[in-house]
């Protein structure tokens, strides 16, 4: 019977499997220690006498590294307590938990710090004299060759530490290496957001000043179409303005047709160039308010082409928006003049229509034309500011700065 629970049940049963699996490793050390420990004492030299009890050291010495990943200090407390009982109850009881203390040593070192690592060294050299030293074998240490054999000692007890703080910076070493990736794909997923971001503010300019400069311009010439088929009786100038419209209207296709290749590519990371010069760019949009019945009169400078081309594709947007917006407040009959200067190292831009000749009314705006004007003109550090003229018309100022580096 499934149900929502059903997910939960198994993952469950999952990890209590791995937990039971997980006890294997351990298991099995702990019954090859037991066995060896066996197998030692059954295969002792003769003239070494046998005793059962030796048996039963090993198998506690053995059982007892079950559990020394989870509770190694207590492991290791229990193999030097049989150390040092089965040293004072036989002869060979000590050999199997020396050999399970030291791996109990290892894991101290593993899972501790260094001060709690020395402790556990100081009890395990500690319970390891007491099974080397016999009640009739005290000279063992004495003289010179006793201290070297104390040094041997302590050196062979230190072995086992030694491969457990060495496994311990193994680990540290790899927890350190993932915590670096982690950092390192957490890092590039901010940016690639980041860069996200940034194209997708690219993108929403492009199509600001793509469909909003054209969609005016067929708007009006569908009123000049509409007007001449309603009240002029000449069918020509209807059919002239529906050209003009067919034409725009193939422009701004042309257009989102290749602003959308470019988002269809996976592989398009850098901005492609432009394909038009900003100066072109201007000239075509004072064209298209030619053709909607509007005066236009450009001044550009000659060393347009040589300001670096971020400056200049930003001022030919910054007058195209200026001449769109031009279009829908002032319509048919205004004049509109738009002048470009190099001074003292930045490019001067202004842009001044006379205002409409009638009331008419205004075609919707897009809400962005201004603020991405401003944004355009505030990455490049300069200035803008636009506002009405005493004659009722509308002028649009930008200074952008020339760096030799932009």
């Amino acid at each position: 019977m499934g149900g929502p629970g059903d997910p939960v049940t198994l993952r469950m049963v999952g990890q209590v499997t791995g937990e039971r699996r997980s006890w294997w490793p351990e298991l099995l050390l702990g019954l090859a220690t037991a066995a060896l420990g066996l197998a030692s004492t059954l295969l002792s030299l003769p003239e070494v006498p046998r005793q059962p009890v030796v048996g039963v050291f090993a198998v506690l010495a053995g059982l007892a590294l079950v559990g020394v990943r989870r509770w190694p200090w207590a492991v290791l407390v229990a193999e030097l307590a049989l150390i040092v009982v089965g040293d004072g109850l036989t002869l060979t009881g000590a050999d199997t938990p020396q050999l399970a203390g030291a791996v109990a040593l290892a894991a101290v070192a593993y899972r501790s710090g260094w001060r709690a690592t020395a402790a556990a060294y100081l009890l395990y050299l500690a319970a390891t004299l007491v099974n080397v030293l016999d009640p009739g074998n005290t000279v063992i240490f004495s003289g010179g060759q006793g201290v070297i054999r104390l040094i041997m000692l302590g050196g062979i007890a230190a072995a086992p530490l030694a491969f457990g703080r060495y496994l311990r910076g193994v680990r540290e070493a790899a927890r350190a290496a993932e915590e670096r990736a982690r950092d390192v794909e957490e890092r590039r997923l901010v940016e690639t957001r980041a860069a996200r971001l940034a194209e997708r503010a690219a993108i929403a300019r492009d199509l600001h000043d793509i469909v909003a400069h054209h969609v005016a311009a067929i708007a009006l010439r569908a009123g000049a179409a509409r007007y001449a088929v309603q009240h002029t009786g000449r069918p020509e100038e209807a059919v002239t303005a529906l050209g003009e419209l067919r034409d725009t209207a193939g422009q701004v296709l042309d257009e989102l047709r290749e602003l959308l290749e470019v988002l269809r590519d996976p592989e398009a990371v850098e901005p492609a160039e432009p394909q038009v010069e900003p100066a072109q760019v201007i000239r075509d949009a004072a064209r298209r308010l030619r053709e909607a019945g509007l005066a236009v009169q450009v001044t550009l400078p000659m060393a347009l082409s040589t300001v670096p081309l971020v400056v200049g594709t930003t001022a030919a947007r910054l007058v195209q928006e200026a001449l769109t917006n031009t279009l829908k407040h002032a319509g048919p009959g205004a004049i509109a003049t738009v002048d470009l200067r190099l001074v003292d190292g930045a490019l001067l831009l202004e842009v001044t229509d006379s205002g409409p000749l009638r009331p008419r009314p205004p075609l919707p705006a897009s809400g962005y034309g201004l603020s991405g004007m401003r944004e355009r003109v505030g990455l490049l550090g300069g200035t803008l500011t636009a506002g009405a003229t005493e004659n009722g018309g509308w002028r649009v100022r930008a200074r952008l700065p020339i760096r030799e580096n932009t």
